[in-house]
């Protein structure tokens, strides 16, 4: 009960964040540098919809999945320190894959001409070059969400909670970057 009081005020909270992005980490992967930023659906998604907090919880509930069927949730920029050459990885849902846990597919996107390229503003179609289907992103909760962002609700990731009338499992930014660099490695051929 607890949890689900804080939930409330944090969702209230939420709508008065500026920015659905975040940017994560940058890191190095084989001698190539790597940013990820990550795309809160639960902000965007309030501030689509106004009245949110006052519908039922299942449509609370069929709006958070409608969006992340149809848009970016994490991205990954792999610049080529030799090259200087950029791909984008965006983990995007895939509105195809309806009723299963695992509907992301990784959008493989090359030399965005664009330094500031956001796959929430950009219409970019033309430049996927690649789409792959296995990546480690599954359900509608992740530990990048401002939702987590306190010590209290950090306790919750890599478990479940029960949101909008349904027990969701909380997915760890590990397991995600995992599948991201295996992918990369896969992809660049490291």
């Amino acid at each position: 009960m607890r949890f689900f009081i804080s939930l409330l005020l944090t969702l209230s909270i939420v709508t008065n964040v500026q920015s659905q992005t975040r940017k994560l980490e940058s890191f190095k992967l084989n001698n190539d540098s790597v940013s990820a930023w990550f795309y809160d659906p639960l902000v965007s998604v309030i501030k689509l919809t106004p009245d949110f907090m006052t519908r039922p919880d299942k449509e609370k509930s069929d709006l958070l999945d409608k969006y992340l069927h149809s848009n970016p949730l994490y991205l990954f920029k792999l610049t080529n320190n030799s090259t200087h050459k950029i791909t984008y990885y965006c983990i995007h849902g895939d509105p195809e894959k309806q009723k299963t846990k695992y509907f992301y597919n990784v959008q493989v996107i090359k030399d965005s001409s664009t330094t500031d390229f956001d796959p929430v503003k950009n219409n970019y179609a033309e430049k996927v070059i690649k789409t792959i289907d296995q990546v480690n992103c599954g359900g509608t909760l992740f530990e990048s969400m401002y939702l987590f962002d306190d010590e209290e609700k950090k306790k919750a990731i890599g478990n479940g909670i029960l949101l909008f009338g349904s027990f969701r499992r909380v997915q760890p930014y590990s397991e995600i970057k995992e599948s991201i660099v295996s992918i990369i490695k896969q992809d660049q051929g490291y």
